[in-house]
């Protein structure tokens, strides 16, 4: 009859028996780690796509911002430049009104100067002694007063023996840096002519 050893049989048991309770704990451990894991990389993927659509959307805010400001911006200077040009003209206007009622030239010469200002001539004064005029006025723009100059002295013969000066303005706290000119020349009014058959008849 075979001998069966029961105390070895014994413990082989109570070993296995001992070993199923933490084989079990340490698989829950490792399956509650890994939803760790996975929840802390959802959450880490979550904040990075809604960080970075934030980080997206502000940039277009401040791209579309950027934008209005340079438009704005184009917009006042093209205001400025017309504000510019309206004041240029209103004082041509205003020292054309000035000389008039002062009577310091006839209106014919005025007109004939008013025609050849370009815009950027601020005129301060013209006067006129005999056939002698003295043109006095400022601007921005150098330039324009040879521009100016030039318009007068292709003007038919009107204007004659020119004598052009200039003078550098600084610039101040009300006004950019300008150049005072001063324009003497003679002016030549045009000779009515004769109609001849009206002569004619006057010497019959």
């Amino acid at each position: 009859m075979p001998k069966i050893n029961l105390l070895q049989q014994a413990a082989s048991e109570a070993a296995s028996t001992k070993s199923s309770p933490i084989s079990a704990q340490t698989g829950q451990l490792i399956a509650m780690a890994g939803v760790v894991v996975l929840g802390v990389v959802v959450v880490l993927s979550y904040l990075w796509y809604t960080t970075d659509r934030e980080n997206r959307r502000v940039k277009d805010e401040l791209a579309q911002e950027q934008k209005q400001a340079q438009e704005l911006a184009k917009l006042k200077e093209q205001a400025d430049d017309l504000q510019k040009k309206i004041v240029l003209v209103e004082n041509r206007i205003k020292v054309i009104k000035q000389l008039r009622a002062e009577q310091r030239g006839p209106v014919a010469v005025l007109s004939r100067i008013n025609e050849r200002i370009p815009i950027g001539i601020n005129l301060e004064s013209v006067t006129q002694r005999g056939n002698l005029m003295t043109i006095i006025g400022t601007t921005n723009t150098e330039g324009l007063i040879t521009s100016f100059a030039k318009d007068l002295e292709f003007s038919g013969g009107l204007f004659t023996g020119f004598d052009l000066q200039t003078e550098q303005q600084p610039a101040t706290t009300n006004a950019e840096q300008a150049t005072k000119f001063t324009i003497r020349c003679t002016y030549n009014p045009p000779v009515a002519t004769q109609n001849p058959e009206a002569t004619q008849t006057a010497s019959n």
